[in-house]
């Protein structure tokens, strides 16, 4: 009896909610401000990406194990936020609302400016820490800006998967 009333302690003491961080928040607000005709929005929490592979793999063969650089990837993520205008009103509204990000600050939200590219009139932007990276792409001269927002995936969990080769569609 006393070890089913101390476990039942630790399952209500576990499914605590977790507090948001400031960028989780802000991201939250951005997919609920910034509906339009012309901006998609994908959500994909973890247990979207474990199904995925679950039948991506049973598919091929039962037998497959994920390790390495994939495995760190649903050991913490919790979720993706997706967003990519497609047309210039889209560019104006996804624009204003990442604008604390497109200032180019060093830190942002508490995350850190991790990497800033111009080439070929594409402005490509990745803010992180050790919980969250956001990567961003501007493409200012055909209106298309396409924000990726990782929950609890740290900045050097996403440079690994970037060196190892795993692409993640942005």
């Amino acid at each position: 009896m006393a070890l089913a009333l101390h476990t039942g302690t630790l399952f209500a003491q576990s499914a605590q909610p977790r507090e948001k961080s400031e960028v989780e928040v802000f991201m939250q607000q951005v997919a609920k401000g910034s509906k339009s005709s012309e901006i998609d929005y994908a959500y994909i929490s973890t247990s979207m990406f474990k199904q995925l592979l679950s039948q991506l793999f049973t598919t091929i063969n039962e037998g497959i194990e994920i390790h390495g650089p994939v495995e760190k990837i649903f050991g913490s993520t919790m979720y993706m936020r997706r967003f990519s205008s497609t047309g210039e009103e889209g560019y104006k509204i996804l624009s204003k609302a990442m604008r604390p990000f497109l200032e180019e600050e060093e830190e942002v939200m508490g995350m850190e400016l991790s990497a800033l590219n111009r080439q070929d009139g594409v402005v490509s932007i990745i803010y992180g820490n050790s919980k969250n990276v956001l990567v961003i792409n501007d493409y200012a001269d055909a209106d298309n800006l396409t924000a990726v927002f990782i929950a609890g995936m740290s900045y050097e969990t996403f440079m690994e998967l970037d060196k190892s080769g795993i692409d993640l569609g942005f």
